[in-house]
């Protein structure tokens, strides 16, 4: 029996059915579509996609992706049925695959943690952490941020409800009460792991903070107020280099201001909370996360609004001394872009996808792919995924001239980024989760 098996755990009134279902040797919802002879192997994978937008949160798979060409049929690997609603990203790790939901029934909807077999998407444990509280956007909702695990344990935040920590069986093992955070539009900051630290963004309409907690015992270490009355990123992580050698940066991609100079990029010491450097110039309203690559730090914000590159390092308001490029326009509003290759792949909410050269900003080419998008990029193998809200998923090549190289319709609305783990991509629609192998060769 494997370790997942003996601490296997079922939360909600929905538990004995499952026991139930397992004790009859059936998958409740799981689906797996072709024989495991028909599709190749998962790959050997040491990192899996542990938090938003996989390692480092780059967007970027190290290990490779198969996946081309493919349908809600063909290509899959196995398919489940997700109960309830949200649009956080898979997190793969060893055998399991993590979500967050918001369950349907009662008013405000019931939170969930779920966990599947990475294998053939059995459902191995759901944990109920509390109700929904405050206000959401429709297309929000209240499951939008994306868990992290380190392997030990799994970390989700829900906005007001608080920030949890379970183990790898569903058992909670604490959790953080942060106060309230309403906003009209909701809350959708994934946790951060930084060394014993989990850092979470807390920004709302008043009181807006970030802090960072111990990950063993959920004891908050720091809290720093922020000048900002909402903001929907992920902050990163940063090495960057300084006089007395390198130090590590927790960098937030923007604060919402009613004043042009208030709406800054802000860099934090993640040991402390410390605030190290700033910098002026994103809009008002920020949701994608910062892009780090080339010794550089990229913000994007805004309905075609301001691109910067920023370098790391400062100390103060650096915003006259430490702004590699600047470009006007060409940032999205929702989606988070990929820093690959060299290059910054844009793509917006209108699905005008735009390659930059990294190191000066310079535009490569601009295409368009059909759709409204509100995912975020991901990457493998000198391909890019792209998958709009109406479910299909365009494949381009992450190269210096714009080359579509397969569309894929999965018949259903999506507004999670999806994930790559050992060659295999997770998907999540609005009603099901999908590990796709895609073993299908692209069409000359």
């Amino acid at each position: 029996m494997s370790r997942f098996m003996r601490g296997l755990s079922v939360r909600g009134c929905g538990g004995w059915l499952l026991l139930a279902a397992l004790a009859c040797g059936c998958r409740p919802g799981a689906e797996r579509l072709q024989q495991p002879a028909s599709l190749p192997p998962p790959l050997p994978d040491a990192v899996g996609w542990p938090n938003w937008r996989g390692p480092n949160a780059a967007g970027i798979a190290a290990g490779g992706c198969r996946a081309m060409r493919f349908s809600p049929e063909a290509g899959v690997r196995w398919r489940v049925d997700v109960p309830g609603r949200g649009s956080s990203s898979p997190v793969v790790w060893d055998d399991y695959v993590f979500l967050t939901t918001a369950l349907p029934g009662d008013e405000p909807p019931r939170l969930a943690v779920l966990c599947y077999r990475r294998a053939d998407g059995q459902l191995l444990w759901q944990t109920e952490v509390g109700r929904a509280a405050g206000r959401t956007h429709a297309k929000n909702g209240y499951a939008s941020a994306t868990v992290a695990t380190d392997g030990e344990r799994v970390y989700s935040f829900f906005g007001s409800t608080g920030l949890f920590c379970h183990d790898l069986a569903g058992k909670q093992v604490w959790r953080a009460e942060l106060g309230n955070l309403d906003h009209q539009w909701g809350t959708a900051a994934s946790p951060v792991l930084c060394g014993d630290l989990v850092v979470q963004l807390c920004d709302a309409e008043q009181d807006s903070y970030v802090a960072g907690f111990e990950k063993a015992s959920g004891k908050r270490v720091w809290r720093t107020p922020r000048p900002s009355y909402g903001c929907w990123t992920t902050p990163v992580l940063v090495e960057a280099p300084t006089g007395q050698g390198k130090r590590k940066e927790l960098v937030i991609n923007g604060t919402s201001s009613e004043d042009p100079d208030g709406r800054m990029v802000i860099a934090y010491d993640p040991a402390d909370g410390r605030e190290l450097w700033r910098v002026r110039g994103t809009t008002e309203l920020v949701t994608p996360t910062l892009l780090v690559g080339d010794g550089l730090v990229y913000s994007t914000s805004g309905r075609n609004g301001p691109i910067l590159a920023i370098r790391p390092g400062g100390d103060g308001d650096v915003t006259r001394t430490h702004v590699a490029w600047r470009r006007d326009r060409g940032g999205p509003y929702i989606p988070t872009g990929l820093c690959y290759r060299n290059r910054l792949f844009i793509l917006n909410d209108a699905g005008v996808a735009t390659c930059y050269d990294a190191a000066s900003g310079e535009e490569l080419w601009r295409g368009r792919l059909r759709g409204t998008f509100t995912a975020s990029l991901v990457a493998a193998d000198d391909r890019i995924y792209a998958v709009d809200e109406r479910g299909t998923v365009s494949v381009f090549a992450a190269a210096d001239r714009f080359e579509l190289l397969a569309q894929n319709d999965m018949e259903e609305r999506v507004l999670a980024t999806p994930a790559i783990a050992g060659g295999d991509l997770f998907l999540r629609t609005e009603s099901r989760l999908y590990c796709i192998a895609g073993a299908q060769a692209a069409e000359p």
